[in-house]
């Protein structure tokens, strides 16, 4: 079971798996003195089906009394409303304050929650979904479609359709000049994903909310 690490600010962002956790690093690292984001802490639930037993860990762990804003994220694969409910139940299991659709702020007396569906407006997908869109429209993403349409008929299994922007990412990537492997977070910081670019303007005025939550008298 994943455990959270020690609580050491007010602001807590949990994220879904390593990408996630690397591309929000290097995502909050570029924006942060702009955006006054510095504040925020990364704690990594690793699977969906591991956030109902990290956030009951959480919320008993020393030093949680310091919280004042939770952001939670995650992918929507194949179905943003049931991801959001997913973690809507688990936030309910907990005892923490649960909103009633994902990018709205639900409070109590003690700290404010927000749920973050990638790739957001209630769409299929994942964090990949979006940095395949911030490339999307240029040539070498013709390219890509060309690579997938000559290979796609040779596999033995389809694929999911859901996985095909994580797919498209990949090999985004590998046509870089230093291919990060699968870190999206050493992507950002050699700028082959922009974390200026407008597809991601949701998940940036997102962290700017769970700030601006810990902030209210």
């Amino acid at each position: 079971m994943p455990k959270a690490k020690e609580i050491k600010e007010a602001v807590q962002l949990l994220v879904e798996g390593n990408d996630g956790l690397n591309f929000f690093k290097a995502f909050i690292k570029h924006h942060s003195k702009k955006l006054s984001l510095g504040e925020i802490q990364i704690q990594n639930f690793e699977g969906v089906s591991e956030l109902r037993d990290f956030l009951e860990g959480f919320v008993s762990m020393t030093g949680f009394h310091k919280v004042q804003s939770i952001g939670i994220v995650r992918d929507a694969e194949d179905s943003a409303k049931g991801a959001f409910k997913s973690v809507q139940g688990a936030l309910k299991n907990a005892g923490l304050p649960a909103p009633d659709c994902p990018e709205k702020r639900k409070e109590d007396d003690k700290l404010a929650v927000e749920v973050l569906i990638l790739p957001g407006g209630n769409r299929t997908g994942m964090l990949e979904t979006l940095l395949c869109e911030s490339f999307a429209g240029t040539k070498i993403d013709g390219c890509i479609d060309k690579f997938f349409q000559c290979v796609e008929p040779l596999l033995k299994e389809p694929i999911k359709k859901h996985r095909k922007d994580k797919a498209r990412a990949f090999v985004y990537l590998a046509t870089r000049p230093k291919p990060p492997h699968s870190s999206m977070g050493v992507a950002v910081e050699r700028r082959y994903w922009d974390p200026n670019h407008k597809v991601f303007d949701g998940i940036r005025e997102f962290l700017e909310r769970i700030v601006a939550s810990s902030k209210i008298d």
